[in-house]
């Protein structure tokens, strides 16, 4: 049985990152392909989405400071008793350059690198010419991201070729049978509320004006 490994880039996932893509894409590895799934993460609160996520295999590890998880993530695969078919890294951090440096070194597998890219990060906060951007831009052997522009954008900034997978939820979340009939005037409201680029309080407003107006 093939083995995929899901290391988190900073600590600690949180509860509900148990059904974002950092995590649902290793697990579709195991329900879709039939992969033998770890997801390896501290914990700082406690996970009760895990229970929607049945046969997923967790690796809780003892909590550091950000300072030290790179160098924990090089300790952790070195320490690793299994084979590494797949080293799956969510998001562009710098935090994942020794250990993929690690991995191309010492294991046979590939690395997939899902970039949740947005253009902020992208234009500002990426530079290509810094060592550890360069070295996972040309090493890793997928790099994915969730729009198509994106991705044609840093297919041609990168030059290379970059795939596309959106984001997702389980397919049990969605019912058939939904339609205009059963609507109620509900407005839910999700992503990152403090973030300002996303201006959401005008986003919520202009719902407001269109569903009770």
């Amino acid at each position: 049985m093939a083995n995929l490994l899901a290391l988190c880039p900073y600590v600690a996932y949180r509860n509900e990152e148990l059904l974002k893509d950092c995590v649902l894409v290793p697990y579709a590895f195991m329900t879709e392909l039939g992969y033998d799934v770890t997801v390896m993460t501290a914990q700082k609160e406690e996970f009760t989405y895990l229970d929607q996520l049945p046969g997923l295999k967790l690796d809780i590890v003892p909590t550091c400071s950000d300072e030290q998880w790179a160098d924990y993530l090089v300790t952790y695969l070195k320490n690793y008793s299994k084979n590494i078919d797949v080293l799956f890294l969510f998001g562009m951090y710098n935090s994942y350059y020794p250990v993929a440096k690690f991995f191309k070194e010492h294991y046979q597998g590939k690395i997939i690198l899902k970039a949740d890219a947005n253009s902020d990060w992208v234009n500002n906060s990426i530079n290509p010419n810094l060592p550890w951007a360069d070295y996972l831009i040309k090493n890793c052997d997928i790099i994915s991201c969730e729009g198509s522009a994106m991705q044609t954008y840093l297919s041609k900034k990168w030059q290379r070729p970059i795939e596309l997978i959106r984001n997702g939820s389980l397919k049990r979340d969605f019912n058939p049978e939904l339609s205009a009939k059963i609507k109620d005037k509900v407005i839910i409201n999700v992503g990152s509320q403090e973030v300002g680029r996303k201006n959401t309080p005008l986003l919520i407003k202009a719902f407001m004006n269109l569903c009770f107006s």
